[in-house]
């Protein structure tokens, strides 16, 4: 009887190749799969830095524009409180009534007049623009409370017209609306522009 060598060593040379493949070449390639995943995740993440990058100076100028709106409205501190406390109303109001408020605006300056009911007693008046959303009934209604609110203001309707209809809703209009906030002039403001 002869030992051949041959298949002896053919099989451990398969079993070294096996085990190779098992504990070498098969956690390499996970590590490189690994890898790509990564690379792809920051690929994705540096595109993404690219487009926010790109839109930056958009963002700078729209935020411009909304600082000079911003500017515009809130004059001084009396009448940011003013107008925070008429926007918090309308809030409340519109969604307590089921009402959209489609868009709140001031391009125009504050203006100083002198009331009429009270001698004497100038009012500054911040302009405001002011649209609702909703069924006819539910708009009138909350134009009604803002009306009879805590912050004293004239509203009178600019426009009313039909809202686009969605699907399965009952028509709806859009009522657009000038407001404008009226509160007492302390004496810094109407020293200079009161009649004499």
């Amino acid at each position: 009887m002869s030992f051949d060598l041959l298949r002896p060593s053919l099989f451990a040379a398969v079993l070294i190749a096996l085990g190779g493949y098992i504990y070498v070449y098969r956690p390499l390639e996970t590590t490189v799969a690994d890898r790509y995943a990564q690379l792809d995740a920051s690929r994705a993440t540096l595109v993404r830095s690219l487009e926010l990058a790109r839109r930056i100076p958009a963002l700078a100028r729209e935020r411009t524009a909304l600082e000079g709106r911003f500017a515009r409205v809130h004059v001084r501190d009396r009448q940011a409180a003013m107008v925070e406390r008429f926007l918090r109303a309308v809030a409340e109001i519109a969604a307590r009534d089921g009402v959209a408020v489609e868009s709140v605006a001031s391009d125009a300056p504050p203006t100083y007049t002198a009331a009429r009911t009270v001698r004497g007693a100038p009012f500054d008046e911040l302009p405001l623009d002011l649209t609702l959303r909703g069924h006819y009934r539910d708009v009138i209604h909350a134009i009604r409370e803002v009306n009879d609110g805590d912050v004293a203001a004239r509203i009178t309707l600019a426009s009313l017209r039909d809202a686009d209809r969605r699907p399965g809703e009952r028509p709806q209009l859009n009522a657009a609306f000038h407001v404008r906030l009226l509160q007492e002039a302390d004496e810094s403001t109407t020293n200079d522009t009161r009649p004499h």
